[in-house]
């Protein structure tokens, strides 16, 4: 028999009051814990629906509107230098000299009543919920370029309307007049790469938080906390 400074401790010799404290405490302590994650899930959806709401939800369907309207007023060219060269060879000939300023004129309506006001709106909801970025750097830098456009746009839109052209009825017309430089902003590739890329960014990023808030409705409710 071993002596009593060296006999070995078992949970059985504990009072039964010992026992139930060491239980209730665990108990406790796993529920904190169940507690923590739940909140924490909580708040990663409430982060979610915040980034869907007032940043990627809106301005998915901002750009959305843009590209369909902005298509519809290309009437079927690929771009908006081609319609713009197509502008003016017409104005160039004698006997479609109408047409071709009537086709100056339509797109000039079009980004002085739709599609530049769009971009503005696009601006401010970028603006006012910098905080929500997914991507941080990387997608504040693509957003930059945007803002650079539009701030461009808005350049062109004051000429106009300095020179009394804001629907662009302009009675003279000149061959600088059918640039893009005049009519939408800086025209190389890298604009025109930008421009897909930011409609291609919303859309995907879009549709990731939507399978994220599924994703954490699915588990919050698998765990019991409607």
């Amino acid at each position: 028999m071993l002596p009593p400074w060296q006999a070995r401790f078992h949970w059985k010799d504990l009072p039964w009051q010992a026992i139930s404290i060491g239980v209730g405490i665990g108990t406790l302590l796993y529920k904190t814990h169940k507690g923590e994650e739940m909140e924490l899930r909580r708040n990663n959806l409430a982060y979610v629906n915040s980034q869907l709401s007032k940043l990627y939800g809106p301005l998915y369907g901002n750009r959305l509107a843009n590209h369909k309207s902005y298509k519809e007023a290309l009437q079927g060219h690929g771009n908006l230098v081609k319609f713009l060269q197509e502008a003016e060879k017409k104005w160039r000939d004698p006997k479609t000299r109408d047409e071709g300023a009537r086709l100056l004129t339509r797109w000039r309506k079009f980004l002085f009543y739709v599609m530049h006001p769009l971009d503005l709106k696009a601006e401010e909801i970028i603006r006012d919920n910098a905080h929500l970025f997914e991507y941080g750097v990387e997608e504040a830098d693509l957003f930059k370029n945007f803002i650079f456009h539009v701030n461009y746009e808005k350049l062109i839109v004051a000429k106009w309307q300095e020179k009394g052209e804001v629907i662009g009825n302009k009675e003279v017309l000149e061959e600088g007049d059918f640039s893009r430089e005049r009519n939408g902003g800086k025209s190389d590739d890298e604009t025109f790469q930008m421009h897909a890329r930011v409609v291609h960014h919303v859309k995907e990023t879009y549709e990731k938080l939507v399978e994220r808030k599924k994703s954490l409705m699915r588990e919050i409710e698998e765990r019991g906390g409607h």
